[in-house]
């Protein structure tokens, strides 16, 4: 016989075993029980909080089937995959045979998961069989982003809001399965499965299992590298650096993680997660730096996504505040550096470049061309601030309609070069300029020196990617 998963094995089989959802079970059990249930439910809710399991067990109570019966025995059960079967044609078959009388049972119940994935012909098909059913039909949707579906469906059902689990009930429940299968695991190791399920017990169980196939009994420690996870004290120096202001030994830290193999969104996230955990128990100033911290690590998860250097863009977050602090005065550089640049306020308008501006900018064309390609760039910083920012680092060269730019670093010139991005430069200077123009995005040939003071390497990326002014001294 097949060994099951653990997670199909320890699902729950009726309402008691239903865990952290104690409003949802007991509004459904007692519906079903007085025959007051309704012609169609919505479950909605992250995944793994078992939205599927307590459709099943609906389905279950409302044919008065047994806790130990399996549904896929029964004909008049129907589970649809809604991204699998998401089309027209599907939900006409639907609606064909929800007229016929079940073949066994006392109601035909379709459960369709993930209803979200149903496209827009499919719902309206759908939804006037929703609205007039049989009486012997009832439909059960699951959805993780039930904002995607049409409000004439929502209405038509009667909705339950399924919340994550809590960490404290997962390694409840952890523990039990851990004892049940004679797994030998830490409660801290437990602790920590918790943590990275985010609420979800089918994520939880299922690393659980993945984990137990190791020799010998598993630690925190074991958890921590399966997972790809930081020892909660390394997180907290970095977080504690932070807040001394010690940008210095922040960069280290963090670069020290990355050296080891950290994954810098996974441990952006812990960060982040780890600011939460704090958050309730800190006084009223740490709360203040914990929350700017916050804004922080967000943006660098924003920006993430569009750069080849992720370790890079949380350093320049970590030490934000100490970064455009630095921004906001003048900085003499040498002239085969980078060019130091002056953030400006967004309410005001754009100075006007001068020859060593950004773009060293237009190649001492007209003064004419000079206002054009600032008013370009207004344009452009109105649609979307960050690819303003990335060409406010970038040396911008008007040649005939060739919009010529060239990046000192990789991800700027691939931020660029994504496709929407491209169009919007194309589309906005053309209007501008008045003729059709196309752009032509390089990166810099010039040789960065063989040794960079951190700080300074540090100041001249982040300016680069929060965008702003050159200045002389």
């Amino acid at each position: 016989m097949t060994n099951l998963a653990l997670y199909r094995k320890y699902r729950s089989a009726d309402f008691s075993e239903v865990i952290a959802q104690e409003s949802i079970v007991k509004t459904l059990n007692n519906a079903i029980k007085s025959g007051k249930h309704s012609h169609a439910y919505l479950l909605a809710g992250p995944r793994g909080v078992g939205k599927t399991t307590v459709a099943r067990i609906i389905a279950k109570q409302l044919n008065g089937l047994k806790k130990t019966d399996v549904i896929s025995d029964f004909l008049d059960i129907i589970e649809i995959d809604g991204a699998s079967n998401r089309g027209i044609d599907e939900i006409r078959n639907l609606r064909e045979k929800v007229h016929v009388s079940p073949a066994k049972l006392a109601y035909k119940v379709y459960i369709i998961d993930e209803v979200h994935m149903l496209t827009r012909e499919a719902f309206n098909a759908l939804l006037k069989t929703l609205e007039e059913p049989p009486p012997h039909v009832v439909f059960i949707f699951a959805t993780t982003e039930v904002h995607k579906l049409p409000e004439t469906i929502v209405s038509r059902t009667q909705r339950f809001d399924f919340k994550p689990i809590p960490p404290s009930a997962i390694t409840k429940h952890l523990r039990f399965i851990a004892d049940q299968e004679k797994i030998k695991i830490d409660d801290s190791a437990l602790d920590i499965i918790a943590r990275v399920s985010n609420g979800g017990f089918r994520d939880a169980i299922s690393l659980l299992d993945q984990i137990s196939s190791l020799d010998g009994p598993i630690t925190p420690s074991i958890v921590l590298e399966f997972t790809g996870l930081q020892d909660n004290q390394a997180i907290q120096s970095i977080i504690q650096a932070r807040q001394n202001n010690d940008f210095g030994l922040v960069i280290e830290l963090t670069q020290q993680l990355i050296d080891a193999g950290a994954d810098a969104g996974l441990l952006t996230q812990q960060l982040l997660d780890t600011l939460q955990f704090n958050l309730l128990s800190s006084t009223k100033h740490e709360q203040a730096s914990m929350l700017a911290l916050a804004s922080d690590l967000h943006w660098a998860q924003t920006n993430m996504r569009y750069s080849s250097s992720p370790g890079l863009v949380l350093q320049v977050a970590l030490a934000r505040n100490s970064l455009l602090a630095n921004l906001s005065k003048p900085s003499t550089v040498k002239a085969d550096q980078p060019s130091a640049i002056l953030s400006q306020p967004p309410d005001k308008p754009l100075s006007k470049p001068s020859t060593r501006t950004i773009a060293s900018t237009v190649d001492s064309q007209p003064t004419g061309n000079d206002d054009l390609l600032i008013k370009s760039l207004s344009v452009i910083k109105h649609h979307n601030n960050s690819l303003y920012a990335v060409m406010r680092g970038s040396s911008i060269v008007i040649t005939n309609n060739e919009i010529n730019i060239t990046c000192q670093f990789s991800f700027h010139r691939d931020r660029i070069s994504e496709p929407h991005n491209t169009s919007l430069v194309e589309e906005t200077f053309s209007k501008v300029y008045g003729r059709k123009m196309h752009l032509a995005v390089q990166l810099s040939n010039i040789k960065a020196p063989t040794t960079v003071n951190s700080q300074e390497e540090l100041l001249n990326s982040a300016v680069a990617i929060l965008g702003g002014e050159i200045i002389d001294a």
